[in-house]
């Protein structure tokens, strides 16, 4: 086994990180850089340095009684792949996660080969676009991570659809978000596409709030959802955040305390 300063050497020449993962009972990725496990956007390339895994636990504890334990779960957009990593901890039977830059798959993978504090089988990453993903011939999963990435796509109704097609139960869906548009819209722009932050295609989309998902949802065969969170961006006044969870099976999100939208 590597030592601590082996793997810190390791996990600082694959950076920047946004996510901190645990590797070790007393290691993670974001200790490489600090004690704490914390660090500064901007002395990581403007990127944040997140511990997710808990928020995620939360989430499907109140879904399910028994974890994921028998699920399937779907990753979109994994970045180094902390969900699929606490999916497999919560007995999840098979994890996937996606990406479509090299940068984070090759960490996810780095994290998979030397994480110890939790089995890492059953868990597989691969660079992938997200229109690709039905050539895949995936089997469905019960429960798909949509976080990141809706606001990076230049058809983000299409390729929401490509994940929803592949969702049995459950998806858990996170997105920036415009701040001050009337909700209803989807407000076009245009992003930086070598930054390893944003997306990959150039023209990206905004949401102007949750309403705008209502049809959307629906569309692609979910018959409930909840809104968790809309908020401003308090860096960034014109922009926001949205979490909100749907689900194709009746009743599935009754255990959240949390305006519904349909």
């Amino acid at each position: 086994m590597k030592s601590i300063e082996q793997m810190s050497e390791e996990i600082r020449s694959l950076g920047p990180w946004h996510h901190d993962i645990p590797l070790t009972e007393q290691f993670s990725t974001g200790k490489a850089f600090a004690a704490s496990g914390t660090l500064e956007r901007d002395a990581n390339h403007n990127v944040s340095l997140l511990a997710l895994a808990d928020s995620f636990r939360s989430i499907v504890d109140t879904i399910y009684d028994d974890g994921l334990k028998g699920k399937r779960f779907l990753d979109c957009a994994c970045n180094a792949g902390v969900y699929c990593f606490t999916a497999r901890e919560m007995e999840a039977d098979f994890s996937f996660g996606f990406d479509a830059r090299d940068h984070w798959i090759n960490q996810a993978n780095w994290v998979k080969s030397h994480r110890t504090v939790s089995p890492t089988d059953r868990i597989q990453f691969s660079v992938c676009d997200l229109y690709d993903l039905d050539k895949r011939n995936l089997p469905l999963f019960d429960v798909t991570m949509f976080k990141g990435i809706f606001y990076h796509l230049p058809d983000p109704v299409a390729g929401l659809k490509k994940a929803a097609d592949l969702t049995r139960e459950v998806l858990i869906f996170n997105s920036q978000t415009s701040w001050g548009d009337p909700d209803g819209y989807l407000l076009p722009g245009l992003e930086n596409v070598t930054s390893r932050m944003s997306g990959v295609y150039g023209l990206n989309w905004r949401p102007t709030g949750p309403k705008v998902m209502t049809p959307i949802l629906k569309y692609l065969g979910f018959c409930e959802a909840k809104l968790q969170t809309f908020r401003q961006n308090p860096r960034n006044p014109e922009l926001g955040r949205m979490e909100l969870y749907a689900t194709k099976v009746p009743g599935l999100l009754d255990k959240f305390s949390v305006p519904k939208l349909f």
